[in-house]
């Protein structure tokens, strides 16, 4: 890779925990959250799991670039990004804005011939089961209110006047393309597919959540757990547990296989 490439792609992508293992997992953030909140996992994860994060422009850890118009060119960048930094197995989350971000880059993998070992999505309904929102019209006070209420804001910008003006930006934009993505017809994938929900999360129905199982040609699961939006918080060892249980399952050789029989 040439330095105009690795500069691109650490742009974009970001190593929490580095491993000469078996695959990476590639995280993709909620709207106006980043890689540090995925910071926790790299204890609850295998150590043959490397953990990555995805940047996303606007946002706190680029906050002097423009944001992007659209989840599509959020894909782009992150594919891009992904592809240029080797060859190793891949995996993806996302959790809510972060999910279909996810699904589009999972899209354009199998279509240039590397697909993802699986992609985990949470937080977030089928692209057909989407509700146009209206959350990023509101002014300041209502929109920052309405986003407070799903959590996952850090404490210190909530209370901070100057660190919640200079992430209102990047807030606002992401939510109006996550707002604005569908609905849209859903495109099946091969790799496999599963979703996490939370029990009581107001952002969707559970109905919408099942509706990813048509993103799925193959393997498609689905798990419950009790919680709002952010439930992956509380349950972190759990969610990443079934994370490293997949993963090992698909990447299983036949000699492993054997070996356990």
């Amino acid at each position: 890779m040439d330095e105009t490439s690795a500069a691109e792609s650490n742009r974009w992508l970001r190593v929490l925990r580095p491993s000469p293992g078996d695959a990476r997992l590639v995280c993709f953030p909620h709207a106006g959250g980043n890689t540090t909140f995925y910071h926790p996992w790299a204890g609850l994860l295998p150590p043959r799991l490397e953990l990555a994060g995805i940047r996303y422009p606007g946002n706190m850890e680029r906050s002097g670039e423009s944001s992007a118009p659209d989840i599509e060119t959020l894909a782009d960048g992150a594919t891009r990004a992904i592809l240029s930094d080797g060859d190793r197995p891949v995996v993806l989350f996302g959790h809510s804005l972060g999910a279909l971000v996810a699904y589009e880059v999972a899209q354009r993998l199998e279509y240039r011939g590397r697909p993802p070992v699986a992609l985990f999505l949470s937080g977030q309904a089928a692209p057909h089961h989407l509700r146009r929102g209206s959350v990023a019209q509101r002014d300041d006070d209502d929109f920052w209110a309405a986003i407070t209420s799903l959590g996952g804001i850090d404490e210190q910008v909530s209370t901070v006047a100057e660190l919640r003006a200079l992430a209102l930006p990047g807030l606002r934009s992401d939510f109006r393309i996550a707002e604005t993505y569908g609905p849209r017809e859903v495109r099946a994938l091969h790799c496999p597919v599963v979703v996490f929900t939370g029990d009581a999360d107001p952002t969707h129905t559970p109905a919408g959540a099942r509706a990813w199982n048509d993103a799925a040609r193959g393997l498609f699961r689905m798990r419950s757990f009790p919680g709002d939006h952010f439930f992956l918080v509380p349950w972190a060892a759990e969610v990443t547990g079934v994370i490293a249980t997949t993963v090992k399952e698909l990447l299983r050789t036949p000699a492993d296989t054997a070996s356990t029989g």
